[in-house]
């Protein structure tokens, strides 16, 4: 395994140890930090300490916001990247399995998010350590590595944080889930500018105007389905959460190919969050990203609630 932490683009991936090589990226190239799931549920993505995008609670200084964010600054396994060098290979398909849900969309301050609500199974059976673990079959899924991850919440960027040869796309989505070991798998969707997207157009129609504020609405349904791709190719790499405190162990997996959405839809999000939400692009160090030679259509379930 650590033969690939130096891993030479010019150099073909073995196929026969893709799914080693896999399971390197997942589990990282350094020790997984491996979080509780009630600091899981707030960490990276959400609030912790005083920070934002610009000034002196900007990028720059989050490593200083405490220690438990001072992987923010000495992290060698930062997120975002730049996804320039790739290499492709075979990995296995993911399985996305979304269900409806009411809509739960909050105004953090930083970004609009929706937070999927879990089913009275998983409620009620959090794991702990010896514990039964979690069951996900009422909820919404992905199988990504023969692993069964549960859809905790996705919320947005503008512009987005992942960047293909340095370039920027106007917004990205980004959908986290969880394991049962309370691993986390990022899946990420570049957005350009193109035609309106009535499925975003219902999520902005549902975002709280004012920071601090949550739309609660049990009569309308949500599925991120529909915010995925046709085509469901992707880069894989190990990286972290984009926000403090910078959590390291994060499964990256980028898709390929975009959706589409109105510029009067980016800049009416734009307007919601009052302000850039992007952190800069991290060095890549000794990492790798892989990139799947799948070149057909995948096929989602979508389920109502």
């Amino acid at each position: 395994m650590e033969s690939f932490a130096l891993w030479n683009p010019a150099v073909p991936v073995p196929l026969s140890l893709n799914k080693s090589v896999t399971r390197t990226v997942i589990r990282g190239l350094t020790i997984t930090l491996v979080l509780s799931l009630p600091s899981l549920l707030h960490a990276g993505e959400s609030g912790h300490g005083t920070w934002g995008y610009d000034g002196d609670h900007g990028p720059l200084h989050w490593g200083k916001l405490g220690p438990d964010s001072s992987l923010c600054e000495k992290g060698m396994n930062q997120s975002p990247i730049d996804l320039l060098r790739t290499r492709k290979t075979t990995l296995d398909d993911v399985q996305f399995s979304y269900r409806d849900a009411p809509f739960h969309v909050v105004n953090n301050g930083h970004t609009l998010q929706e937070v999927e609500p879990l089913s009275e199974t998983v409620q009620s059976r959090y794991p702990k350590h010896g514990q039964t673990p979690l069951q996900f079959d009422k909820d919404s899924t992905i199988v990504f590595d023969d692993d069964l991850y549960l859809l905790e919440q996705f919320h947005f960027h503008t512009p987005s944080e992942h960047t293909i040869d340095h370039r920027h796309y106007p917004m990205e989505l980004h959908l986290v889930h969880h394991n049962e070991r309370h691993e986390t798998a990022v899946v990420a969707v570049f957005m350009e500018e193109g035609k309106h997207n009535p499925f975003f157009e219902a999520f902005l129609e549902h975002a709280p105007a004012k920071a601090g504020e949550i739309n609660d609405d049990r009569n309308h349904a949500v599925n991120p389905i529909n915010l995925l791709p046709e085509r469901k190719s992707y880069y894989l790499y190990s990286g972290s959460f984009t926000t403090p405190p910078c959590s390291e162990g994060v499964a990256w997996i980028v898709m390929q190919d975009s959706i589409e959405v109105s510029a009067e839809q980016i800049k009416k999000f734009r307007t919601l969050v009052g302000h850039d939400n992007v952190r800069p692009i991290q060095p890549l160090h000794k990492r790798f990203v892989l990139e799947s030679n799948f070149q057909g259509t995948n096929t989602a379930n979508a389920t109502k609630k």
